[in-house]
């Protein structure tokens, strides 16, 4: 069996940083494009929204640079879970889990300041967090 999920978008929002006792958690939102040709020859388009979440020093990384516009490459893998929502009401979804991730916008102030981290590429320091 295969559960792997690629996806390449746009994050909708800031990423949101959470904690728990089990380490950090981030989630985000990131949109996908699809487009195709109908039947008729028309261009069609479509827009699908995802959740993410990473763990661990990976949803440190997310946390920090993951902020709204940003274009993501992500590898991961699909869980679904139940939860009671505040009101009480039952909900059941399903998110992808960050297993690496790459930052595929142009260079900002973030990239930059990753470099001078002392990384030497800020897309490999965002792919070797994934892979620690």
């Amino acid at each position: 069996m295969i559960n792997k999920t690629l996806l390449i978008g746009n994050l909708t929002r800031d990423s949101e940083p959470l904690t728990s006792t089990r380490g950090p958690i981030t989630r985000m939102r990131l949109a996908t494009n699809r487009v195709w040709r109908d039947a008729s020859g028309e261009r069609q388009e479509s827009t699908e929204y995802h959740t993410l979440v990473a763990f661990g020093r990976l949803a440190e990384v997310c946390a920090l640079y993951g902020t709204r516009g940003k274009r993501l490459y992500v590898e991961g893998h699909l869980r679904t879970r139940e939860y009671d929502g505040a009101d009480g009401v039952h909900r059941v979804t399903t998110e992808v889990v960050v297993d690496s991730m790459r930052l595929l916008s142009r260079r900002d102030a973030a990239t930059e300041a990753m470099e001078s981290a002392g990384a030497d590429d800020a897309e490999e320091l965002v792919a070797g967090v994934a892979s620690d």
